[in-house]
């Protein structure tokens, strides 16, 4: 275990710095590595406090990573969309300068049947269409009466839809609901006329409960997949299908089969790159002292093979590591602290 406070400066009234914690924004579909993060660099630095996670949207979190620097505002911000220019220069507007930014790898949330069963071929329309509360005609939402996959399209075949789907308030729930929910109900007219966003992303994500759709804890997908009736379909993290030993197979989504490297392209649309955002400015001290301890050393574990790399324990929260040289490029960043340019 390393010890990060060994050679801490006090400050004339013996505050090693303004806050005794980093703080960590993330977004709902990242915090599984968030937490998983935190808990690693706290086993990993003697004397360090695990790290506060703070969970809200994507543009929440890029406010208030944005909003200026003190103790009061995050000095990590984890998401899955690389911070657009208009972000930087609000972040610029507000005195946060100097960002850090890398990559820590890839997200995939696919389908997964077990190997020899007959499995639909299906579009994110089609599981919006089979698992959603309710459907619309066209005009009226009602409740969903879909038992078979045909019911949803007559191209699909007459069987019972049976599918198996990560808990509520877990990452890949998250991940779920971002990338083929809302993805499949965007082009439903009904939902696309609904003013509200907060009541539309509700119209996209709430599930039925009648027995044709089963919440799973993340980590028991596999298990609850391999032990379920013939042609049940599971939605899990590319990792945990990667780790089925072969037992499990994919199935294409929108046209596409995932795989390393349609992930990695972004040709699969259920896929996301992990980024991490750091500011260094509160790794810097004023007279001595600075905002936080452990900017510099969160990023090295970020970025580590030991978190990142193949095998490392962010894989367990489905994160599929970047190539060797992607690897290499994304630690000398962290190592250097080098600035995000625009």
């Amino acid at each position: 275990m390393a010890t990060l406070f060994a050679a801490a400066p006090v400050d004339a009234q013996g505050s090693l710095t303004l806050r005794d914690r980093l703080l960590i924004a993330s977004s709902p579909s990242t915090e599984a590595v968030a937490r998983m993060l935190a808990g690693g660099f706290a086993d990993r630095y003697e004397g360090a406090q695990q790290p506060h996670l703070e969970v809200a949207g994507t543009q929440m979190g890029f406010d208030r990573f944005c909003s200026g620097l003190g103790p009061e505002t995050p000095d990590f911000l984890l998401v899955t969309r690389r911070m657009p220019r208009t972000i930087f220069e609000h972040c610029e507007a507000n005195g946060v300068s100097d960002i850090v930014e890398v990559r820590l790898g890839y997200g995939a949330i696919v389908l997964a049947t077990r190997r020899g069963d007959i499995a639909p071929v299906l579009s994110s329309r089609h599981l919006y269409e089979a698992l959603a509360a309710e459907r619309t005609d066209g005009t009226a939402f009602s409740g969903n009466t879909a038992t078979n996959w045909a019911d949803v399209d007559a191209s699909l075949p007459r069987r019972e839809i049976r599918v198996l789907v990560p808990d509520t308030g877990s990452g890949l729930r998250a991940m779920m609901e971002d990338l083929i929910l809302e993805g499949g109900c965007r082009e439903v007219r009904p939902i696309r006329l609904l003013f509200e966003a907060a009541y539309r992303r509700a119209k996209c994500i709430t599930l039925r409960t009648d027995g044709h759709v089963t919440a799973v804890p993340s980590d028991g997908l596999v298990a609850a997949l391999l032990s379920a009736p013939p042609g049940t379909i599971a939605v899990m993290s590319i990792d945990q299908l990667l780790r089925s030993g072969g037992n499990l197979l994919p199935l294409s989504l929108d046209g596409v089969l995932p795989g390393p490297a349609s992930i990695m392209s972004l040709d699969y649309n259920q896929s996301q790159t992990k980024y991490l955002y750091a500011k260094r400015q509160h790794s810097q001290t004023r007279h001595g002292v600075g905002v936080v301890r452990g900017i510099r050393e969160l990023l090295a574990e970020a970025t580590s093979e030991q978190a990142s790399g193949p095998g490392g324990y962010l894989t367990g929260s489905g994160l599929m590591p970047l190539s060797p040289a992607d690897r290499t490029a994304q630690r000398r960043i962290a190592d250097r602290m080098t600035l995000r340019s625009r």
